[in-house]
């Protein structure tokens, strides 16, 4: 392995559900889903340094777990699991700006992040494609992150249909400052109350045209009327965004954040000006269309 570089830095991203359909519960105990992703640029940051052996997670958050717990460790070892011999340690720096339990991603971004980082660092050469397949072990939102900036998402979320959109939007979000944990949402979701009428062909069909007004207006995600129900404040956060000017609002996958979609950063940066960064985690976000915005050109030459 002489030769190879000893660290790599690079973002990973949070994301957003531009709509979000809960189909029914499958016999794995997951549910059946189909949801419009996006990344947008509110990242955390990585930094990974090659070590003989071993593999040791620093993070700056002291609440954030740091053993094996972590999907960004569960990651390493999946690789290590998979492929010994040609694998080496790391030391795993990890920055969080993304808020955890918030419907961001955050979690599943890093363990992304992770496999594309050693995948480079251990010279392991594998293609985006099997990457992916390993992804899907770690959870189901993690395979989006090495996928595509923008996707439809099927089954549990890792059946992926890319979306070739150069579409550069503004997201306001709304952290209320507390997570929402997704097991308590899907545990207290009845199928029967959901709306089956979420076409998510047509969010895809609005975003491409730019149309943000329709977008906006079509936008549904079936999971909504549980938190708001036990979260009323997460409620008058989407009624306040909307209030601003936003074109739609909507809660991302189970919460608790909120996010508001905006076609000029005028009216965007006006909204941010206005809401209350004291009572709210606030961030202004543009939709990411290239992985080149977050990853140096040699990690993706790799695969």
């Amino acid at each position: 392995m002489t030769g190879l570089s000893s660290t790599i830095s690079f973002k990973t991203p949070a994301k957003v559900n531009l709509g979000l359909n809960i189909l029914g519960k499958r016999e794995d105990g997951f549910h059946e889903l189909e949801t419009l992703f996006q990344m947008v640029n509110w990242c955390d940051e990585i930094k990974i340094e090659c070590l003989s052996e071993g593999l040791d997670l620093v993070c700056d958050q002291p609440e954030i777990p740091t053993d094996g717990g972590n999907l960004v460790i569960k990651a390493a070892r999946l690789l290590q699991a998979r492929f010994p011999g040609r694998c080496r340690g790391a030391r795993i720096h990890l920055t969080k700006n993304i808020p955890h339990g918030a419907g961001l991603g955050g979690g599943s971004g890093n363990a992304a992040g992770v496999l594309l980082g050693l995948n480079f660092l251990w010279g392991l050469n594998l293609k985006r494609k099997d990457l992916i397949l390993l992804a899907s072990d770690l959870g189901s939102d993690v395979p989006f992150f090495l996928f595509s900036p923008c996707a439809v998402g099927r089954g549990r979320g890792e059946i992926l249909e890319p979306v070739e959109s150069s579409v550069r939007f503004y997201i306001l979000m709304v952290y209320p400052r507390f997570p929402v944990s997704t097991a308590w949402v899907y545990g207290n979701l009845k199928l029967e109350l959901t709306k089956q009428q979420n076409n998510i062909s047509i969010l895809k069909k609005f975003l491409l045209q730019s149309d943000f007004a329709q977008l906006g207006a079509a936008w549904s995600n079936d999971l909504e009327h549980i938190v708001f129900k036990e979260y009323p404040e997460v409620f008058a956060i989407k009624k306040e965004i909307l209030a601003l000017g936003a074109k739609g609002a909507l809660l991302s996958g189970s919460g608790s954040t909120v996010f508001g979609i905006f076609d000029s950063s005028g009216t965007a940066n006006t909204a941010f000006a206005k809401l209350d960064g004291g009572r709210f985690g606030l961030f202004l976000a543009e939709s990411i269309i290239s992985f080149t915005e977050l990853y140096p050109d040699k990690m993706l030459a790799a695969l």
